[in-house]
C-alpha cells in the first residue's frame, strides 16, 4: 500500500477500528503495519520487564465471560470518575436489541434511573469536564451490576444485534425485561472480579490520574469516529488512556495500535492529547508514553504529526466513501 494513496479493491472500511485493527488483511491495520512496527519488539519487551505481579487472578470462562468482564470495568472506571458518564453505547444497543425483538428499553432507563445517569436528548453527547471529579455515590453492588447491565447493551451496539441472540440477553426475544431482571444477569464471579478491579482503580489509578487536572473526558468520540466506529475509555489533561483486562502481562500490537488510532482520529486536536497509556487492571500497572517519542521509536524515525494524521483521515475518506468536508 502506498503511503500516500492506499490501494484498495474490494476491501472496505465498514467495522469499528478495534475490528480492522484486529485483521491483519484490513486497510487500516496495514496502515500501522507500514509506519509502527519497526520499534515494536523493543517497546513490547520492556512493558513485559517492567510489569509487576498480579493482583487480580482471572476466572473461567464459564464464570464471567471476559469480554463481558473487560465492557463491564470500562463501565465501573468511568462511573468512578463521573457521577454520569454518557450511556450513547448502552442507548444504541438498547436499539439494537429492538430491532430483533428484544425490548429492553424499560430495563435500561430503570437502571439509568437507579444510577442517577441523565439521558442524551442527542447521541454523540461525550463528557467533557474539568477533573479530577467525584464519581458516583451509588452503592459498590449496585454499581457493579449496572456496569454489566451496560456492558450487555454496549456488546450489542459493537457486535450487532447476533451479539444479543447470542448471549444472556437473547432470553428476552419477544418479552419486555425489568432492570431487576437485567440486574440478576451479572453471575458471582463477574461481581467478585468488578469488587477487586474497584479496589486496584481506587488505589493504583486515580490518584495518579488526580494529578493531572485539567480537561478530561470520559467515553471520548473523535472528529474520525463519523467516518469509523471508535470511542475511547479516558482522556485525562493530555493523557489518552486505554483500560485493559488481560490475564497475561504482554503489550499486544493490537492495544498499541488502538491507542494511537484513537489519537490519529482527533483530526481537529479537540482532546490536545501528548502521552498515549495503557492501565493493565489486573496487573494495577499504568504504562504511559510521551506521543513524540513513542510514534518516533515505532517508526524508527521522527515522526510528522500532522502528516500521519492527515494519511489516515485519506484512507479512511477512500476506504468508506465519506468525507469530513
Amino acid at each position: 500500500m502506498s503511503r500516500n494513496l492506499p490501494a484498495m479493491t474490494a476491501s472496505l472500511i465498514r467495522r469499528p477500528l478495534t475490528t480492522e485493527i484486529g485483521d491483519a488483511r484490513s486497510p487500516v491495520r496495514q496502515f500501522f503495519n507500514e509506519r509502527f512496527t519497526v520499534g515494536l519488539p523493543d517497546v513490547q519487551r520492556r512493558y513485559r520487564e517492567n510489569s509487576p505481579s498480579q493482583v487480580v487472578p482471572s476466572v473461567s470462562r464459564s464464570d464471567a465471560n471476559p469480554r463481558t468482564l473487560g465492557t463491564a470495568a470500562d463501565w465501573l472506571l468511568r462511573f468512578l470518575l463521573h457521577p454520569s458518564p454518557a450511556p450513547d453505547l448502552a442507548v444504541k444497543g438498547v436499539a439494537g436489541c429492538r430491532s430483533i425483538g428484544i425490548d429492553m428499553a424499560p430495563a435500561f432507563i430503570q437502571i439509568a434511573k437507579h444510577l442517577g445517569v441523565r439521558l442524551p436528548k442527542a447521541l454523540g453527547e461525550v463528557r467533557v469536564f474539568t477533573g479530577p471529579g467525584p464519581g458516583s455515590a451509588v452503592e459498590a453492588e449496585l454499581l457493579a451490576r449496572s456496569c454489566w447491565a451496560l456492558a450487555l447493551l454496549s456488546e450489542v451496539q459493537r457486535g450487532g444485534p447476533q451479539a444479543a441472540m447470542g448471549g444472556p440477553l437473547g432470553q428476552f426475544r419477544n418479552r419486555t425485561a425489568s432492570g431487576a431482571d437485567l440486574l440478576a444477569l451479572c453471575p458471582s464471579a463477574g461481581l467478585d472480579q468488578l469488587a477487586q478491579f474497584r479496589r486496584v482503580f481506587e488505589t493504583a489509578l486515580i490518584p495518579r490520574l488526580a494529578t493531572r487536572p485539567g480537561l478530561w473526558a470520559v467515553g471520548p468520540t473523535f472528529t474520525g469516529s463519523k467516518l469509523i466506529k471508535a470511542d475511547a475509555d479516558l482522556v485525562a489533561e493530555g493523557l489518552l488512556l486505554e483500560l485493559k483486562t488481560h490475564s497475561k502481562p504482554s503489550l499486544l500490537v493490537t492495544d498499541l495500535f488502538q491507542v494511537i488510532g484513537y489519537w490519529l482520529l482527533d483530526f481537529g486536536d479537540a482532546y490536545r492529547v501528548t502521552k498515549l497509556g495503557i492501565f493493565a487492571a489486573r496487573y494495577g500497572y499504568l504504562v504511559a508514553w510521551g506521543l513524540d517519542e513513542l510514534l518516533g521509536e515505532l517508526a524508527g524515525h521522527e515522526v510528522d504529526l500532522h502528516a500521519a494524521r492527515d494519511q489516515f483521515r485519506h484512507l479512511l475518506e477512500y476506504g468508506t466513501g465519506r468525507s469530513l468536508d
